[in-house]
């Protein structure tokens, strides 16, 4: 399970994930389902159905005051290392609001039990996970010219937990609870 926000597959994140999918078509890379995007704000794991009720509670707790409000996805990013790059990213901005968002959660989470994993939190959408890249020269100078490029903005009116469903066609996830930002 995961707590996270969705991310509409937009006619603007259409058109820019189009062009990175031909950018990087020699590469071996497996592309985010766009019908599936979202930010994760905190990966939970396995988790019994018996604590469902307690996350559902953390999460009222957590976003009660929390408002809507208009993000952007801006520039690209790669975990893992230049010579052994894993994940090809987006960064999420306002940054501020998403790291209160990951506090508030934290916070409500542990008070009801839940460990605190010391990951640090970055706002990001994951693109793709690479598996393998021909010219890590050509990932590295992209990236770079992507540092200003806005790919979209959306509004974030909702957090969701969702259910991660492993398939032999990839994950499939289920909204298991929403919390509606006012």
């Amino acid at each position: 399970m995961f707590i996270a926000f969705p991310i509409p597959f937009g006619e603007n994140l259409q058109h820019s994930f189009t062009g990175l999918q031909q950018h990087f078509r020699f590469d071996k890379m497996n592309w985010a389902n766009p019908k599936q995007l979202h930010v994760t704000l905190k990966f939970i794991g396995e988790t019994p159905a018996s604590n469902i009720q307690a996350l559902q509670d953390a999460m009222m707790e957590a976003f009660a005051a929390e408002q809507k409000c208009i993000i952007s996805l801006k520039s690209l990013g790669i975990f893992g290392s230049s010579y052994a790059p894993k994940v090809l990213w987006t960064k999420v901005e306002p940054a501020d609001r998403l790291q209160r968002w990951f506090d508030l959660l934290k916070q409500a989470l542990m008070a009801r039990g839940f460990e605190y994993d010391r990951q640090n939190f970055v706002p990001h959408l994951t693109l793709a996970r690479i598996r393998a890249i021909q010219d890590k020269d050509l990932l590295r100078r992209t990236v770079s010219q992507y540092q200003q490029v806005v790919f979209t903005e959306t509004g974030v009116s909702k957090i969701v937990l969702y259910q991660s469903i492993l398939k032999p066609t990839g994950a499939e996830y289920r909204e298991l609870f929403t919390m509606s930002l006012h």
